[in-house]
């Protein structure tokens, strides 16, 4: 096969796989495409070319991921760095992204807000809570300090 038909064929299978859904990053795209045994060479020529023409863009995909995690699935801003390698993100690009989310002071009180809207929480629980979601002891606990007094407020 010609290297230009075998570029057009592992382009097809990288669209094909895409689909119309063009908010999946290039590193998914990337191992789909090495799983069927393309060339490595190939296959980044492929993505480089996809993403030339917008149509692979780790922006977009890293926006959708985000949009994905908030009320009670919002993370720290550490945790959604593994969310977004995991989900293929280019560490540049997922750093950027991450730089414009919520300060952790703020969305671990978003998080109790969500999962508390109706209810006093349990200090424990709330501790394991974060924890769970990638707060460090410090934040945690300055956050449910500052929510339980908020909510003594009120009642």
């Amino acid at each position: 096969m010609s290297s230009n038909g075998a570029f057009e064929n592992c382009r097809e299978r990288a669209v094909l796989f895409l689909g119309l859904d063009r908010n999946k990053s290039s590193g998914r795209v990337r191992q789909k495409l090495m799983q069927e045994n393309y060339d490595p060479d190939l296959v980044e020529t492929v993505i480089d070319y996809l993403k030339e023409i917008d149509y692979i863009n780790d922006e977009r995909a890293a926006g959708s991921i985000c949009r994905r995690y908030s009320g009670k699935r919002i993370r720290s801003r550490k945790a959604m760095l593994y969310v977004l390698s995991d989900a293929g993100i280019e560490q540049s690009v997922s750093k950027n992204i991450t730089d414009t989310l919520p300060e952790d002071e703020e969305s671990s009180l978003q998080l109790l807000a969500a999962y508390y809207r109706n209810s006093q929480p349990e200090y424990a629980k709330a501790l394991r809570l974060l924890a769970r979601r990638g707060y460090s002891a410090y934040i945690s606990n300055k956050a449910i300090n500052e929510f339980l007094s908020a909510k003594e407020e009120i009642i």
